[in-house]
């Protein structure tokens, strides 16, 4: 399952009511929605990491560890996120070694000032090392 359709079910679940499953049905398919996790603000994209927790983030700016359990635990050194108009934390996605190097990629709106001391906006993308619950040896690598 692509991260969009799972973004897409969190929102379901988060739009839903706690513990309450629903059934949905297309033509080719029916699921059911079990929320996994209550109160989350916009939540944009998400990540699994081995052994079930989730990586969620959060459009406001917060980047969250979902448990198993369902309990939602913030995860600390983001850059500064500009979370105006549609802009904020957006996407992000696990490295392909993620398993050994532990790095994972984001996109996020980010101050840009420009000419005459007005302040602009931009998307910028960032690559940082998960240690715990926190990003460490982060870099943008792309603004």
């Amino acid at each position: 399952m692509t991260a969009v359709a799972v973004s897409f079910l969190l929102l379901l679940a988060h739009q839903s009511g706690a513990g309450q499953a629903q059934r949905y049905s297309s033509r080719e398919h029916s699921f059911r929605v079990v929320p996994v996790a209550t109160g989350l603000e916009h939540p944009w994209a998400v990540a699994f990491l081995p052994g079930g927790d989730m990586l969620v983030t959060e459009r406001p700016g917060r980047l969250l560890r979902v448990g198993t359990d369902g309990r939602a635990r913030p995860i600390r050194g983001l850059p500064p996120v500009a979370a105006r108009g549609p802009g904020g934390l957006l996407d992000l996605a696990l490295s392909p070694g993620f398993a050994d190097d532990r790095l994972l990629y984001f996109s996020y709106t980010e101050g840009a000032p420009l000419a005459g001391g007005r302040m602009g906006y931009r998307t910028a993308v960032a690559r940082a090392e998960l240690a715990g619950d926190r990003l460490v040896s982060m870099r943008r690598i792309f603004a």
